[in-house]
């Protein structure tokens, strides 16, 4: 495989690092017998996180929307993800983690800022099989990559975090229990819930609340989130008009406060 120019990467098909929404429809009809192999797929913020083509990689497909990402999991079935904090936020990482999930052979790697260390544990702890600063250097991205991709498969983790009494988030499942019953949530409900849930205790603005559930590309306004917050505490709270968990904090955000034990 050719060298590419560093931010931009190209299926060999299509390039998809410069669409901007989650329309597909210019995304040509391919042949599965034509259908690229093993591909990589990427998600950055000007479409590619700058690591070379590799040899043995496959066709690198780079994308710079949530939206997009999440339909090309299932589209190009990719034998690699990397993901660059941001753009992916909670519904991009966890929709990554079930497609895990349901495809043992697909490995997962995040990069983020340098110094948000607890960040790379969380994504460790949800199922990812790498996370990164994103200051690693190309080559060692792209060597820790084939190791990944050489290495035998391996069961993700399913942590399970207790939200109020007798509630349970299973983030590998990607599923809200009570007393053993699933509790339905929309999409946007859930990866709102997520991101309270893996940071007990802090305390979120609305904005970082939408750049982290709704991705950095969401054009609407924060104050979607107090709707958001309502719904979840008529389904989660004991008494919603007081709640004990999602709490709200005057004048500055949300925070989760399990119960105790």
């Amino acid at each position: 495989m050719q060298q590419r120019t560093p931010n931009r990467f190209t299926t060999g098909v299509v390039a998809l690092s410069s669409i901007e929404s989650g329309d597909l429809a210019a995304l040509p009809v391919i042949p599965p017998a034509q259908a690229p192999a093993a591909p990589w797929l990427v998600l950055a913020m000007d479409g590619s996180p700058g690591f070379p083509a590799a040899e043995g990689a496959g066709p690198v497909t780079c994308v710079a929307v949530g939206s997009v990402f999440i339909r090309m999991l299932r589209e190009i079935t990719p034998r690699l993800v990397v993901m660059s904090a941001p753009p992916a936020g909670a519904a991009e990482m966890l929709a990554a983690v079930a497609e895990r999930r349901r495809r043992p052979t697909l490995r997962l790697v995040l990069l983020n800022d340098p110094s948000d260390v607890s960040g790379r544990l969380r994504a460790l702890a949800l199922g990812f099989d790498e996370a990164l600063p994103a200051s690693v250097t190309p080559e060692e991205l792209v060597g820790r990559a084939q190791l990944l991709l050489d290495a035998p498969s391996r069961a993700p983790a399913t942590p399970r975090i207790a939200i109020a009494p007798g509630v349970q988030l299973d983030l590998g499942g990607r599923r809200v229990r009570r007393a053993g019953t699933e509790i339905h949530l929309r999409p946007r409900e859930y990866a709102l819930l997520a991101v309270l849930a893996t940071h007990p205790g802090r305390v979120f603005t609305r904005r970082e609340l939408v750049d982290r559930a709704w991705g950095a590309g969401y054009t609407g306004g924060p104050r979607t989130v107090d709707v958001h917050v309502r719904w979840l505490r008529a389904k989660i709270e004991q008494d919603p008009e007081r709640p004990a968990h999602i709490v709200t904090v005057r004048g500055a955000g949300y925070r989760l406060d399990p119960p105790a034990g």
